[in-house]
């Protein structure tokens, strides 16, 4: 498979990542994925819990709590952006053409929906309940993605495919660009790429990348219990194990050291290299800008 074959021309990390290749994923939608698919009767919020988090999403009444893997691309991009950057003020260019290709992707089909999508995110507003045995994170918070709640986001209408920027530039809410600036874990932009169209792979790598950063002994659990925290437990079992198998040997072509099975009903995962094994260079401080 592609993933595959593209994985031996890196010869199993022995050539680095350059610094350009290395994306980032705040943990909130590492530990929770984005819903799969558009939201029946389009509810005005969505909610998903673990243990120790509890996430809401509220979609601004005009649009719609964002969805599938070009939202998923979108949110992995911005918090690139502020975590390379360290800056609140996202530059995604005066034309949603400019948006497109910043994020790899060539004028076709697939732009409409990505500019949906990216509507849906930076206008939606995030509520996260944290644990208080979960060390070094706030414990509440509650901010709108970006700071005009996507006020200066509108379409052309006699050309609804052409996403315009009023500035040209998302200024994210404080409170969200610092939780995204200190709690994101860096992902092989590469392995992103080949997953751009799929949610369920997308969230299984960000899930592996996100517990084998702190990972220092292995767990065991029942498959099912992952199956449900990726958003589809709802679905077949064996159907949905036999995609994450297959999903997991390719992340393991570019992953190597790796060290994760399912087995007898049950999902392992043993302390492993970090996704990212190259030197991450190192960044400034978060510089806020309240307005352009």
């Amino acid at each position: 498979m592609k993933a595959a074959h593209l994985a031996t021309q890196r010869t199993y990390f022995k050539e680095p990542l350059k610094q350009e290749d290395i994306g980032y994923s705040s943990n909130i939608f590492m530990i929770f994925g984005l819903p799969a698919l558009r939201l029946k009767d389009n509810p005005q919020t969505w909610t998903r819990k673990t243990d120790l988090y509890d996430l809401t999403i509220i979609r601004n009444p005009r649009y719609e709590i964002p969805a599938g893997c070009y939202a998923r691309m979108n949110q992995i991009w911005i918090d690139t952006e502020v975590k390379t950057k360290s800056t609140n003020v996202i530059d995604v260019g005066r034309s949603f053409h400019d948006y497109a290709h910043k994020l790899g992707y060539k004028d076709g089909k697939a732009n409409r929906e990505l500019a949906k999508q990216l509507v849906n995110y930076v206008t939606s507003a995030i509520i996260l309940n944290v644990n208080e045995n979960v060390p070094n994170q706030p414990a509440y918070i509650n901010t709108f993605v970006s700071k005009t709640g996507g006020g200066d986001i509108f379409f052309d209408v006699k050309n609804p495919d052409q996403l315009m920027m009023g500035t040209g530039k998302i200024i994210l809410q404080e409170d969200y660009a610092r939780y995204i600036h200190k709690h994101s874990v860096p992902l092989d932009l590469t392995v992103v790429e080949i997953f751009k169209r799929n949610p369920l792979a997308l969230d299984f790598y960000r899930f592996l990348a996100y517990r084998c950063n702190t990972l220092n002994k292995t767990v065991s659990f029942p498959d099912h219990l992952l199956f449900e925290q990726l958003g589809v437990g709802h679905a077949d079992n064996a159907v949905t194990r036999a995609r994450l198998k297959t999903i997991l040997r390719s992340i393991q072509s570019f992953w190597p050291g790796l060290k994760a099975k399912f087995e007898d009903g049950f999902f392992e995962l043993q302390p492993s290299p970090p996704a990212v094994q190259t030197k991450i260079a190192s960044r400034n401080p978060l510089s806020i800008t309240h307005d352009l």
